[in-house]
């Protein structure tokens, strides 16, 4: 092979390694902007989730709406967590979602923190109803999942915050 050949190789080879270094890296970076985009959803009862969530701190960067310091106005708090979880309980409702139990109601602990814009950030849930699967649990985070990509509390702060509280969804 004389010189020109190999200079031709070397540059067509470079030119090939290249794209492919820019694909990957566009790939990389789409898939930061995807995660960065949902919400983390944690289930107290999976040891590995509820560790994660442990090592976040989160209550110590996102305070409590009910506390006075952070929100005046007790009854926009009150109004605007009500509104989130009958939005939450039509969004099952409407992707068909049960629990796969009889029981008539079922008792889910949550603490959901958020931007201040209203955006859910990070879930964390406690199902109390012993005889829901493993299964259902995984398919109701998946579903708030999905409905936090296009659902916000109907309340913003200056700072990030967070609430927490019981629901019990009906189980029909």
């Amino acid at each position: 092979m004389d010189l020109k050949t190999i200079l031709k190789w070397t540059v067509a080879f470079s030119i090939i390694v290249g794209i492919s270094s820019c694909k990957e890296k566009a790939e990389s970076t789409m898939a930061i902007v995807e995660n960065h985009e949902a919400v983390g959803v944690f289930n107290f009862q999976d040891k590995e989730e509820s560790s994660e969530y442990k090592s976040l701190n989160l209550d110590e960067s996102h305070p409590n709406l009910l506390d006075p310091q952070i929100s005046s106005d007790h009854n926009a708090v009150i109004k605007s967590w009500t509104d989130l979880h009958q939005r939450i309980g039509a969004f099952l409702s409407d992707n068909d979602f049960t629990w796969g139990v009889e029981d008539k109601t079922v008792n889910v602990l949550q603490k959901i923190y958020f931007e201040p814009n209203g955006k859910m950030k990070y879930y964390a849930f406690r199902v109390f109803n012993g005889n829901v699967t493993e299964e259902k649990q995984e398919q109701f985070a998946d579903l708030i999942a999905e409905f936090a990509k296009t659902n916000r509390i109907d309340f913003q702060l200056d700072t990030s915050f967070a609430q927490c509280g019981k629901t019990k969804y009906m189980n029909e």
